[in-house]
């Protein structure tokens, strides 16, 4: 122990005698350290952190697939939860929820509140206790006595000031009152961030019997001894069984069992490990040119280690102490990257808009600096030790002959120099598979961005309203409500258009429905088929810039008392009607009598956002079907923003208790939709940035170290006659073969690399050509660069004081 510490003090004093190299060893780590602690941050609150849940892991989802559809994850009917529920035996218990929003009313101004309807067990499933009061008892989830409501913390906190006696009172959600009888903890949100109640599901006996109504969320606890592999083979063998009971309903329906936790963090886990990947590129480069200063600066030291051999000090000794200043380094840059990292994981989160629609990425307030980060952060800084130590380290264990001749002759230590050229090759091969892999992000983000979305979002001021039905329980108040915020808004100033439909792209709500085709029979494949549908009102169309091929779009004269007809897209007309003029076809979507006629095809919708290929789709006349969910577009030839307030008023004009929800602009929606990608190509364009800049000072650093150990072989050269153009050229025929070198491993490297990130590139393939060469130009040039400052020195040599240079 105390020869360590002798040791340790014996560091500190070198350090302190080399300013300048501790702090750019120091700063180095701190950067690498520091990059890998804020993603692991990240990671750490997203994919490991367990959620606030009694046995989190033993929580599954139970959803509904139909291969031959084409459905891999579907919704359940409330008869398929209760034959799940009867027939299982892998469960304690399965519980059944839908999404619901509603108007809060009657404390303040209006509010559209998202929340969830969840059965009676739902609560005692996820085993969470309320902060306050209670959860929903036995029975609360029947007709009559449904009208009990638990709060989230948030909510709570927000609209009721965090009032402690605010369970039994009675608040106003959509039209109705509901008696408060809990409030959940801050740490709490199911199924996603943003649920702020949670009131009793009630099916009501008409819809509990329809199997083809599936609109449940499964939530299930496996029993102790169970695997989720023998639950899902449990689960699929009672689907089967019902697919063969009821085949008019469930035919090639299936069953699919998920762990809670893989389900919340599936979309998100791809880039974070990407992400994870990238900075570990980061460190390994930092490593490498702090490994690169240590022999550098061990050169200097021959004499003194030469000094110390001949007193008797042994290799292992002379090793101790080179790591334990490599310790030393590591620690002083742990603790710096800690630092950085805690300043920098709140702009990542921020990086992340807050009205995200996609459930599968989750949301956090905060990316905490907890023991597990800490303890990551001291295991990257031990690790650090040994890639970065080791090497100097071993570099100096030549024999006691050796080390004395070098200290008396100033040799340029071959052996060194040979470590110093493989860590630099090893930079450039790493430094050349990031920039490839973030080159493949930019042009997969150029091209999704420049992807025709089938509409013009320029311009386009979007909200939406949810109508109670206890207020608008028909479809006529419904229509009259649509019509009447329409006329209002499209009198404002600066307003083009506006129109009303039932699902706005991009904003994460959609429908889908069935149909069956007249003349078609029940075993042909385009008998019914599921497509997404909308209603839409007359001026959609026009307002959204969808273009109209053929035939015509909705007017006037579509009303509800008239010729019940759709309009379709294109990719549906392809796909239904592949080899015949799908105008004047009829087809009856499910839940309706009456057959629609098809008067026109418009150009597809990216429903879903640029990620995703356009679905067959279906657009009926608001007039004909209008419903309680109503999306408006407002197209406008200012700030879209600048409307916001206005068109808030024009709704409240109608109807003072309608909260306007949503209110954004569709250039915001497109880029919402498209944040992950945005976020992820950013991180990776800064971390291939760094990984240039660390190369390029590796590149440097060894090539300024190498003219400096060659002056007198390079001044010998000069005054023999050698030119100043023959000693750039070599010097710079050196640094180009370690380029050389190190792009052809890296190639190789990110050709095995880019594999990984295939499923998250659009538009482009994972060997795209262009980016290979434009990655390894850009490297190449730098690197040549980074070799020419001091081969431009090295030229300039005079011969006389070279002769004389020790």
């Amino acid at each position: 122990m105390t020869g360590l510490l002798q040791d340790f003090r014996y560091a500190l004093r070198q350090l302190q005698k080399s300013p300048g190299f501790a702090f750019a060893a120091v700063v180095t780590l701190a950067l690498g350290i520091g990059a890998n602690t804020a993603i692991f941050s990240m990671i750490n609150a997203t994919l490991l952190q367990p959620l606030p849940f009694k046995n989190a892991g033993a929580l599954v989802k139970i959803w509904g697939t139909n291969p031959k559809k084409g459905v891999n994850v579907d919704l359940l009917s409330a008869a398929e939860v209760q034959d799940l529920r009867h027939q299982s035996t892998s469960f304690v218990d399965i519980g059944s929820s839908t999404d619901q929003v509603y108007n809060l009313t009657n404390a303040g101004d209006p509010e559209s509140i998202p929340g969830y309807q969840l059965s009676a067990n739902f609560f005692d499933l996820l085993g969470v206790n309320p902060i306050l009061g209670r959860t929903f008892s036995r029975g609360e989830d029947t007709a009559g006595r449904e009208h009990v409501v638990v709060l989230a913390y948030q909510l709570w906190k927000r609209r009721f000031d965090g009032n402690h006696g605010i369970v039994g009172k009675t608040i106003t959600l959509n039209n109705e009152p509901f008696t408060v009888i809990g409030v959940m903890p801050a740490d709490f949100s199911y199924p996603v961030r943003d649920n702020q109640l949670w009131t009793p599901l009630v099916v009501p006996p008409g819809t509990a019997a329809n199997r083809s109504l599936r609109f449940l969320r499964a939530l299930a606890r496996l029993k102790p001894s169970v695997s989720l592999q023998q639950a899902q083979t449990e689960i699929s063998t009672i689907a089967g069984r019902i697919a063969a009971e009821h085949a008019d309903t469930n035919a090639g329906q299936g069953a699919l069992v998920v762990n809670l936790k893989g389900e919340a963090t599936r979309d998100i886990r791809p880039a974070l490990l990407t992400l994870m990947g990238a900075v570990g590129f980061v460190l390994l480069l930092a490593c490498a040119n702090v490994a690169n200063l240590l022999l550098t600066r061990s050169a200097k030291r021959r004499g003194e280690l030469a000094v110390r051999a001949a007193l008797g000090a042994s290799r292992s000794r002379l090793v101790r102490q080179f790591l334990t200043e490599s310790i030393l380094l590591s620690l002083l840059g742990g603790s710096l990257g800690v630092l950085l990292a805690s300043f920098s994981v709140n702009g990542l989160v921020r990086m992340f808009p807050p009205t995200i629609s996609n459930l599968n990425i989750p949301r956090v307030e905060s990316i905490p600096i907890d023991v597990r980060v800490l303890g990551f952060a001291l295991l990257v800084s031990i690790l650090t030790t040994v890639l970065f130590g080791t090497v100097p380290a071993l570099a100096v264990g030549l024999s006691l002959h050796e080390r004395l001749q070098e200290a008396g002759r100033g040799s340029r230590g071959l052996r060194s120099g040979a470590y110093r050229g493989l860590l630099v090759t090893s930079e450039i091969a790493l430094t050349l598979m990031l920039l490839i892999c973030a080159g493949l992000l930019i042009r997969s983000f150029h091209d999704l961005v420049s992807t025709d979305l089938g509409f013009n979002p320029k311009g386009v001021l979007t909200f939406r309203i949810i109508l109670p039905e206890t207020k608008y329980a028909s479809e006529v108040q419904q229509r009259i409500f649509g019509e009447q915020v329409l006329e209002r808004v499209s009198a404002l100033p600066g307003v083009r258009s506006a129109s009303a439909v039932t699902f706005l792209p991009l904003s994460g709500w959609y429908g889908v429905r069935t149909f069956t085709i007249a003349g078609r029979s029940a075993d042909n494949a385009g008998s019914n088929p599921p497509l997404s549908w909308s209603a839409a009102d007359l001026g959609y169309f026009r307002t959204m810039g969808i273009t109209t091929i053929k035939g015509r779009g909705f007017d006037e004269h579509d009303t509800s008392a008239s010729q019940p007809i759709m309009v379709i897209s294109e990719s549906a007309a392809r796909k239904y009607w592949p080899n015949a003029d799908p105008l004047g076809a009829q087809a009856t979507l499910n839940f309706e009598k009456e057959p629609r006629t098809v008067v026109g095809v418009v150009g597809d919708v990216r429903q879903f956002g640029a990620v995703s290929e356009p679905t067959p789709q279906v657009y009926v006349p608001f007039q004909q079907a209008p419903a309680s969910l109503i999306c408006f577009a407002v197209r406008t030839d200012s700030n879209p923003a600048s409307l916001a307030t206005a068109a808030q008023r024009a709704v409240w004009a109608v109807d003072k208790d309608e909260p306007v929800s949503y209110v954004m602009s569709m250039d915001q929606l497109v880029s919402e939709s498209i944040a992950p990608q945005r976020i992820l190509m950013f991180l990776v364009i800064a971390f291939g940035g760094l990984a240039l800049a660390m190369a390029s000072v590796g590149v440097y650093s060894v090539m300024a170290y190498s003219v400096g150990q060659r002056t007198q072989e390079i001044g010998i050269r000069l005054a023999l006659g050698a030119g100043q153009r023959e000693v750039l050229r070599l010097v710079l025929m050196r640094g180009m073969a370690f380029t050389a070198t190190g792009v052809g491993l890296g190639v190789a490297g990110a050709l095995a690399l880019t594999r990984f990130l295939e499923s998250m590139l659009y538009g482009i393939g994972s060997t795209d050509l262009l980016t290979f060469m434009t990655a390894s130009v850009v490297l190449s040039a730098t690197a040549f660069f980074a070799s020419y400052i001091p081969a431009r020195r090295a030229a300039k040599v005079d011969p006389m004081l070279a002769l004389r240079y020790e």
